[in-house]
């Protein structure tokens, strides 16, 4: 086997490298690995300033994405979230002009709709994986221009591209491109980092989240000024200065204030299943409890990955915790996305 290759992108990033344009097809299996992501917010809505929506989060190394691609005749899918990746392969092809199939088999996937990123992270892959194994050019903004993705925030497509913890600003020009990266920084890989995902839960995606965007109130100025003010000189400072209390009350404070953008089409500062969870996990001494996205996903960091554990025990033990919910203990990925070939 090859060693694993980033996805292609521009170098513009300190330890970003460039994939040639086109390396040929792939002689082998293509086999995509990418992390899930947590979203700390989004800063704005569409009646904002010059109409940019800016955004922050994490890539995290599991749960993740892993795709394999095959030649094959026609297009095959197997594995969870087939139908999705099978949509998802024949818009890509069908955009690029290739009317060869593949044969793809999802080894694992990123659960859907709970705020952990699976949408942008399962596009990209299948692009990536197919651009390899045809021998395409192409890097994360074709790729997402190619499949609808990153029109709003672009976290998903900057932890596809670089991982570690990102801040976009959000674009103004109404373009395809993924909106312009303004800071990125390798996560504390000592922290430790618990995510719980309710059983019965779903954010709001789709067609659905198009028309709530369309809906939503302007936020006021004075709010959006204190977030940018908050995350410039208090929550990346802290990251920097690998100072997890600081970090951890600057961004509780910045997913209040950013749940007050969305109060009025979630019922709430947080999802109603993530309301209870974020309670329990601040007063049993998680940090920076907040939720990923629009939930119902919610995440806390915890000084060492013993502490995050012993998080997620008191938490099946004692807290609100129901039968099917999902606990994650996390690991901040600091890298991008991988691709690799094995030999037929």
């Amino acid at each position: 086997m090859s060693g694993a290759e980033p996805a292609g992108a521009a170098a513009r990033t300190s330890g970003e490298t460039r994939r040639p344009a086109s390396a040929g097809p792939a002689d082998g299996r293509v086999r995509v690995t990418s992390g899930a992501r947590l979203h700390f917010g989004l800063l704005g809505a569409p009646a904002s300033r010059g109409n940019r929506i800016g955004s922050l989060g994490l890539t995290v190394e599991h749960p993740r994405v892993v795709l394999e691609a095959e030649r094959a005749g026609a297009l095959e899918v197997e594995g969870p979230q087939a139908e999705r990746v099978r949509h998802l392969a024949a818009a890509f092809l069908d955009r690029v002009g290739i009317s060869a199939g593949a044969r793809l088999r999802v080894v694992e996937a990123i659960p859907e709709h709970v705020g952990l990123g699976s949408g942008t992270q399962t596009a990209l892959a299948v692009a990536a994986a197919l651009s390899r194994l045809h021998g395409l050019a192409g890097d994360v903004p074709a790729w997402c221009a190619a499949l609808g993705r990153a029109r709003r925030s672009g976290i998903g497509a900057h932890a596809f591209r670089l991982g570690g913890f990102l801040l976009d600003a959000g674009r103004a020009d109404g373009g395809q491109a993924p909106p312009p990266l303004v800071f990125r920084q390798p996560f504390p890989e000592e922290w430790g980092l618990l995510a719980v995902v309710p059983a019965a839960g779903r954010g709001v995606s789709g067609s659905e989240e198009e028309r709530v965007f369309e809906e939503l109130p302007r936020p006021p100025e004075a709010l959006l000024d204190r977030l940018c003010g908050l995350i410039l000189m208090r929550l990346v400072p802290a990251l920097l200065e690998r100072d997890l209390r600081a970090f951890g009350t600057a961004l509780e404070s910045v997913q209040e204030g950013v749940g007050r953008c969305f109060e009025n089409v979630q019922g709430g500062l947080y999802h109603p299943q993530a309301v209870p969870i974020v309670r329990w996990l601040r007063g049993a001494g998680g940090v920076g409890v907040g939720q990923s996205s629009w939930g119902p996903a919610v995440y806390a960091l915890a000084p060492t990955e013993a502490a995050a554990r012993a998080l997620a025990g008191g938490l099946r033990e004692r807290g609100p915790f129901v039968p099917g919910t999902g606990l994650f203990l996390m690991r901040p990925r600091n890298r991008g996305a991988e691709v690799s070939v094995a030999a037929a």
